[in-house]
Protein backbone atom coordinates (compact mmCIF):
# COMPACT_ATOMS: atom_id res chain seq x y z
CA UNK A 1 0.00 0.00 0.00
CA UNK A 2 3.04 2.45 1.23
CA UNK A 3 4.39 1.52 -2.07
CA UNK A 4 1.20 2.47 -4.27
CA UNK A 5 1.33 5.85 -2.66
CA UNK A 6 4.74 6.57 -3.14
CA UNK A 7 4.18 5.86 -7.01
CA UNK A 8 1.14 8.33 -7.01
CA UNK A 9 2.90 11.20 -5.55
CA UNK A 10 5.67 10.64 -7.86
CA UNK A 11 3.39 10.50 -11.02
CA UNK A 12 1.72 13.83 -9.37
CA UNK A 13 5.18 15.69 -9.38
CA UNK A 14 5.84 14.76 -12.92
CA UNK A 15 2.33 15.65 -14.40
CA UNK A 16 2.73 19.24 -12.23
CA UNK A 17 6.20 19.65 -14.09
CA UNK A 18 4.97 19.00 -17.41
CA UNK A 19 1.84 21.05 -17.23
CA UNK A 20 3.84 24.04 -15.90
CA UNK A 21 6.39 23.22 -18.59
CA UNK A 22 3.63 23.31 -21.27
CA UNK A 23 2.20 26.56 -19.52
CA UNK A 24 5.77 28.46 -19.77
CA UNK A 25 6.18 28.01 -23.70
CA UNK A 26 2.96 28.51 -24.29
CA UNK A 27 3.00 31.57 -22.85
CA UNK A 28 6.37 32.52 -23.12
CA UNK A 29 6.95 35.92 -25.78
CA UNK A 30 8.73 35.68 -28.71
CA UNK A 31 11.69 38.45 -28.50
CA UNK A 32 12.23 40.61 -31.22
CA UNK A 33 15.34 41.34 -33.12
CA UNK A 34 16.25 44.51 -34.63
CA UNK A 35 19.04 45.17 -37.14
CA UNK A 36 19.59 48.64 -37.80
CA UNK A 37 20.94 51.49 -39.74
CA UNK A 38 21.68 55.02 -37.86
CA UNK A 39 20.50 57.93 -39.49
CA UNK A 40 23.41 59.93 -40.13
CA UNK A 41 24.83 63.34 -41.98
CA UNK A 42 26.37 62.75 -45.31
CA UNK A 43 26.31 64.73 -49.14
CA UNK A 44 23.83 62.94 -50.50
CA UNK A 45 25.00 62.29 -54.61
CA UNK A 46 23.01 61.89 -57.12
CA UNK A 47 24.30 61.08 -60.27
CA UNK A 48 23.19 59.38 -64.07
CA UNK A 49 25.64 56.70 -65.14
CA UNK A 50 26.13 56.34 -69.09
CA UNK A 51 28.89 55.45 -71.55
CA UNK A 52 29.92 57.59 -74.18
CA UNK A 53 33.43 58.76 -77.07
CA UNK A 54 35.51 61.15 -77.41
CA UNK A 55 35.88 62.94 -80.88
CA UNK A 56 36.62 65.77 -82.51
CA UNK A 57 33.73 68.34 -82.88
CA UNK A 58 33.72 67.54 -86.53
CA UNK A 59 34.62 64.66 -88.55
CA UNK A 60 34.39 64.04 -92.21
CA UNK A 61 35.33 60.55 -93.68
CA UNK A 62 36.74 61.14 -97.77
CA UNK A 63 37.10 58.62 -100.33
CA UNK A 64 37.12 58.13 -103.88
CA UNK A 65 34.30 57.90 -105.86
CA UNK A 66 35.88 55.49 -108.42
CA UNK A 67 37.91 52.70 -108.03
CA UNK A 68 42.02 52.18 -108.27
CA UNK A 69 45.00 51.51 -107.31
CA UNK A 70 46.49 54.52 -104.87
CA UNK A 71 49.06 56.44 -107.05
CA UNK A 72 49.40 59.13 -104.42
CA UNK A 73 49.30 59.40 -100.93
CA UNK A 74 50.58 63.20 -99.44
CA UNK A 75 49.54 63.18 -95.92
CA UNK A 76 49.68 60.79 -92.50
CA UNK A 77 47.94 60.60 -89.43
CA UNK A 78 48.80 64.00 -87.58
CA UNK A 79 49.54 66.12 -90.43
CA UNK A 80 47.58 69.41 -90.71
CA UNK A 81 45.91 70.31 -93.84
CA UNK A 82 44.84 73.20 -95.51
CA UNK A 83 41.17 73.94 -97.08
CA UNK A 84 41.59 72.66 -100.38
CA UNK A 85 44.91 70.70 -100.12
CA UNK A 86 44.92 67.66 -102.51
CA UNK A 87 45.63 64.72 -100.37
CA UNK A 88 45.19 61.67 -102.44
CA UNK A 89 44.82 60.22 -106.08
CA UNK A 90 44.49 57.10 -107.62
CA UNK A 91 45.55 55.82 -111.07
CA UNK A 92 43.43 57.64 -113.65
CA UNK A 93 44.92 55.67 -116.80
CA UNK A 94 41.76 53.85 -117.87
CA UNK A 95 39.75 56.99 -117.53
CA UNK A 96 42.34 59.17 -119.55
CA UNK A 97 42.08 56.51 -121.95
CA UNK A 98 38.32 56.92 -122.15
CA UNK A 99 38.54 60.67 -122.84
CA UNK A 100 40.56 60.40 -124.99
CA UNK A 101 37.94 57.97 -127.04
CA UNK A 102 35.64 60.44 -126.15
CA UNK A 103 37.63 63.38 -127.54
CA UNK A 104 38.05 61.66 -130.96
CA UNK A 105 33.73 60.61 -130.90
CA UNK A 106 33.21 64.73 -130.50
CA UNK A 107 35.26 65.13 -133.20
CA UNK A 108 34.33 62.39 -135.57
CA UNK A 109 30.26 63.54 -134.70
CA UNK A 110 31.15 67.23 -135.24
CA UNK A 111 32.73 66.87 -138.75
CA UNK A 112 29.74 64.25 -139.86
CA UNK A 113 27.14 67.09 -138.45
CA UNK A 114 29.35 69.76 -140.35
CA UNK A 115 29.62 67.66 -143.58
CA UNK A 116 25.71 67.16 -142.92
CA UNK A 117 25.13 70.72 -142.97
CA UNK A 118 26.84 71.70 -146.21
CA UNK A 119 24.98 69.34 -147.76
CA UNK A 120 21.84 69.43 -147.16
CA UNK A 121 20.51 68.87 -150.46
CA UNK A 122 21.59 65.12 -149.93
CA UNK A 123 20.59 64.81 -146.04
CA UNK A 124 17.57 65.92 -145.09
CA UNK A 125 16.22 67.83 -142.13
CA UNK A 126 15.45 64.71 -139.97
CA UNK A 127 18.75 63.16 -140.86
CA UNK A 128 20.79 66.28 -139.27
CA UNK A 129 18.62 66.42 -136.86
CA UNK A 130 19.57 63.14 -135.50
CA UNK A 131 23.46 63.49 -136.03
CA UNK A 132 23.19 66.69 -133.66
CA UNK A 133 21.99 64.17 -131.21
CA UNK A 134 24.72 62.36 -131.39
CA UNK A 135 27.11 65.20 -131.02
CA UNK A 136 25.50 66.38 -127.79
CA UNK A 137 25.59 62.94 -126.28
CA UNK A 138 29.32 62.82 -126.98
CA UNK A 139 29.18 66.09 -125.51
CA UNK A 140 27.77 64.55 -122.48
CA UNK A 141 29.95 61.72 -122.39
CA UNK A 142 33.08 63.61 -122.55
CA UNK A 143 32.04 66.05 -120.32
CA UNK A 144 30.87 62.87 -117.66
CA UNK A 145 34.90 61.43 -118.25
CA UNK A 146 36.20 64.27 -117.18
CA UNK A 147 34.31 64.11 -114.11
CA UNK A 148 35.28 61.07 -113.26
CA UNK A 149 38.76 61.84 -113.70
CA UNK A 150 38.28 64.44 -111.17
CA UNK A 151 36.97 61.80 -108.84
CA UNK A 152 40.34 60.65 -108.61
CA UNK A 153 41.61 62.68 -106.33
CA UNK A 154 41.23 63.66 -102.83
CA UNK A 155 41.19 67.64 -101.56
CA UNK A 156 40.25 68.72 -97.75
CA UNK A 157 36.92 69.98 -97.67
CA UNK A 158 38.36 72.04 -94.27
CA UNK A 159 41.39 72.66 -92.99
CA UNK A 160 41.65 70.61 -89.93
CA UNK A 161 43.91 67.28 -89.19
CA UNK A 162 44.54 64.13 -90.53
CA UNK A 163 42.93 61.20 -87.81
CA UNK A 164 42.78 58.47 -89.76
CA UNK A 165 44.31 56.77 -93.09
CA UNK A 166 42.67 53.52 -94.48
CA UNK A 167 45.44 52.90 -97.69
CA UNK A 168 48.92 53.00 -98.90
CA UNK A 169 50.33 53.72 -101.92
CA UNK A 170 49.79 51.04 -104.43
CA UNK A 171 46.77 49.72 -102.62
CA UNK A 172 43.31 48.95 -104.41
CA UNK A 173 40.97 51.88 -103.29
CA UNK A 174 36.95 50.29 -103.08
CA UNK A 175 34.42 52.89 -104.73
CA UNK A 176 33.19 54.90 -101.74
CA UNK A 177 35.43 53.72 -99.17
CA UNK A 178 36.63 55.80 -96.29
CA UNK A 179 40.24 56.15 -97.02
CA UNK A 180 41.22 59.24 -94.97
CA UNK A 181 39.34 60.95 -92.18
CA UNK A 182 40.33 64.90 -91.55
CA UNK A 183 38.83 66.22 -88.14
CA UNK A 184 38.62 70.11 -86.90
CA UNK A 185 37.33 71.50 -83.52
CA UNK A 186 38.13 70.60 -79.46
CA UNK A 187 37.76 67.64 -78.46
CA UNK A 188 33.87 66.47 -77.23
CA UNK A 189 32.10 63.57 -75.81
CA UNK A 190 28.72 62.15 -77.03
CA UNK A 191 26.57 60.24 -74.94
CA UNK A 192 23.68 58.74 -75.08
CA UNK A 193 20.98 59.05 -71.49
CA UNK A 194 18.00 57.27 -71.10
CA UNK A 195 14.60 58.97 -71.33
CA UNK A 196 14.08 57.41 -67.95
CA UNK A 197 17.19 59.98 -66.55
CA UNK A 198 17.40 62.84 -69.23
CA UNK A 199 14.58 65.02 -66.68
CA UNK A 200 17.68 65.08 -64.56
CA UNK A 201 20.22 65.84 -66.97
CA UNK A 202 20.45 69.94 -67.67
CA UNK A 203 22.93 72.26 -69.62
CA UNK A 204 26.38 73.35 -68.13
CA UNK A 205 26.03 70.10 -65.17
CA UNK A 206 29.85 68.59 -64.31
CA UNK A 207 30.76 65.17 -64.99
CA UNK A 208 33.28 63.24 -63.87
CA UNK A 209 34.78 61.04 -66.98
CA UNK A 210 36.99 57.97 -67.05
CA UNK A 211 38.62 56.50 -69.97
CA UNK A 212 38.91 52.67 -70.32
CA UNK A 213 42.29 53.62 -71.32
CA UNK A 214 43.69 55.16 -68.16
CA UNK A 215 43.45 53.57 -64.60
CA UNK A 216 40.59 53.57 -62.71
CA UNK A 217 41.49 55.97 -60.45
CA UNK A 218 42.20 58.53 -63.04
CA UNK A 219 39.31 61.27 -63.93
CA UNK A 220 38.88 63.77 -65.87
CA UNK A 221 36.11 66.34 -64.95
CA UNK A 222 33.66 67.75 -68.11
CA UNK A 223 30.75 70.31 -68.58
CA UNK A 224 27.31 69.32 -70.58
CA UNK A 225 27.47 71.88 -73.77
CA UNK A 226 24.59 70.13 -75.79
CA UNK A 227 21.37 68.05 -75.16
CA UNK A 228 20.09 67.29 -78.49
CA UNK A 229 16.13 67.44 -78.28
CA UNK A 230 15.15 65.28 -80.96
CA UNK A 231 14.93 60.97 -79.71
CA UNK A 232 17.02 58.11 -80.59
CA UNK A 233 15.63 54.82 -80.87
CA UNK A 234 18.01 52.07 -79.79
CA UNK A 235 16.85 48.18 -79.70
CA UNK A 236 13.44 49.66 -78.52
CA UNK A 237 14.90 52.26 -76.01
CA UNK A 238 14.95 55.74 -75.96
CA UNK A 239 17.54 57.99 -75.29
CA UNK A 240 18.48 61.28 -75.90
CA UNK A 241 22.20 62.65 -76.73
CA UNK A 242 24.05 64.89 -74.70
CA UNK A 243 27.78 66.68 -75.61
CA UNK A 244 30.08 67.32 -73.26
CA UNK A 245 33.83 69.08 -73.28
CA UNK A 246 36.17 68.35 -71.22
CA UNK A 247 37.86 71.50 -68.70
CA UNK A 248 41.62 70.31 -69.42
CA UNK A 249 42.36 68.08 -72.46
CA UNK A 250 45.52 65.36 -71.97
CA UNK A 251 47.15 64.97 -75.11
CA UNK A 252 47.05 61.09 -74.46
CA UNK A 253 43.39 61.16 -75.49
CA UNK A 254 42.68 59.88 -78.65
CA UNK A 255 39.89 59.94 -80.94
CA UNK A 256 37.16 57.10 -80.69
CA UNK A 257 37.93 56.17 -77.26
CA UNK A 258 35.34 55.14 -74.70
CA UNK A 259 34.54 56.35 -71.40
CA UNK A 260 32.45 56.02 -68.71
CA UNK A 261 30.48 59.71 -67.80
CA UNK A 262 28.71 60.43 -64.72
CA UNK A 263 27.01 63.61 -64.96
CA UNK A 264 26.41 65.03 -61.22
CA UNK A 265 22.89 65.83 -61.55
CA UNK A 266 22.23 66.82 -57.79
CA UNK A 267 24.04 67.18 -54.21
CA UNK A 268 22.78 67.76 -50.79
CA UNK A 269 25.45 69.25 -48.30
CA UNK A 270 25.55 67.53 -44.92
CA UNK A 271 21.95 65.87 -45.26
CA UNK A 272 20.24 63.53 -43.44
CA UNK A 273 20.33 60.22 -44.91
CA UNK A 274 19.37 56.44 -44.28
CA UNK A 275 18.45 53.95 -46.92
CA UNK A 276 15.52 54.36 -49.03
CA UNK A 277 14.13 50.70 -48.38
CA UNK A 278 13.21 51.15 -45.26
CA UNK A 279 10.97 54.21 -46.26
CA UNK A 280 7.23 52.61 -45.86
CA UNK A 281 4.10 53.96 -46.77
CA UNK A 282 1.03 54.66 -44.63
CA UNK A 283 -1.92 56.11 -47.34
CA UNK A 284 -0.01 59.64 -48.53
CA UNK A 285 2.56 59.40 -45.64
CA UNK A 286 6.01 58.32 -44.99
CA UNK A 287 7.62 56.89 -42.39
CA UNK A 288 10.44 54.67 -40.47
CA UNK A 289 10.22 52.29 -37.40
CA UNK A 290 13.12 53.77 -35.08
CA UNK A 291 14.90 51.47 -32.09
CA UNK A 292 13.78 53.93 -29.46
CA UNK A 293 14.89 50.82 -26.39
CA UNK A 294 17.53 48.12 -27.66
CA UNK A 295 17.02 46.52 -24.61
CA UNK A 296 13.20 46.59 -23.98
CA UNK A 297 12.68 45.91 -27.89
CA UNK A 298 10.58 49.76 -27.96
CA UNK A 299 10.14 50.78 -31.12
CA UNK A 300 8.60 53.89 -32.57
CA UNK A 301 6.95 55.02 -35.74
CA UNK A 302 8.66 58.58 -36.95
CA UNK A 303 6.55 60.15 -39.66
CA UNK A 304 9.26 61.40 -42.52
CA UNK A 305 9.49 63.86 -45.25
CA UNK A 306 12.09 62.74 -48.19
CA UNK A 307 13.91 64.87 -50.56
CA UNK A 308 16.83 63.58 -52.75
CA UNK A 309 16.86 60.47 -53.77
CA UNK A 310 21.21 59.67 -54.33
CA UNK A 311 23.48 57.11 -55.44
CA UNK A 312 23.84 53.68 -53.75
CA UNK A 313 19.61 53.38 -52.78
CA UNK A 314 20.35 56.39 -49.88
CA UNK A 315 17.69 58.73 -49.55
CA UNK A 316 17.30 62.51 -47.95
CA UNK A 317 15.47 63.01 -45.26
CA UNK A 318 14.03 66.73 -45.13
CA UNK A 319 11.99 66.07 -41.87
CA UNK A 320 11.21 63.55 -39.09
CA UNK A 321 14.77 62.61 -38.21
CA UNK A 322 17.46 64.61 -36.69
CA UNK A 323 20.50 62.42 -37.50
CA UNK A 324 21.98 59.51 -35.00
CA UNK A 325 18.45 57.62 -34.80
CA UNK A 326 18.75 54.19 -35.02
CA UNK A 327 16.44 53.20 -38.05
CA UNK A 328 14.96 49.65 -38.35
CA UNK A 329 16.23 47.80 -41.32
CA UNK A 330 14.96 44.13 -40.63
CA UNK A 331 13.18 43.04 -37.58
CA UNK A 332 13.32 39.07 -36.60
CA UNK A 333 12.17 37.23 -33.91
CA UNK A 334 13.69 35.39 -31.11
Amino acid sequence: MAKWKKRTIWIVILLVLIGGGVYYFLNKKSKSQYTTEEARRIDVKQTVSVTGTINPENMIDLGFKTSGIVKEMNVDVGDAVKKGQRLAKVDPSTLLAELEASNQDIEYQDETYDYMKDNKKTYEEEQRDAQKALVKKAEALNRAAKIKIGETYIYAPIAGTIIKRNADLGEIAIFNSTILTVAEGEMEIEANVPESDIIKVSLDQKADISFDAYPADVKFEAGITEIEPAATVIQDVVYYKIKLKLDNVDERIKAGMSCDVDVKTAERKNAVAIPLRVVKTEGNKKYVETLKDEKNSITEKAYVQTGLEGDDGIVEIISGLSGGEKVITLMSSK
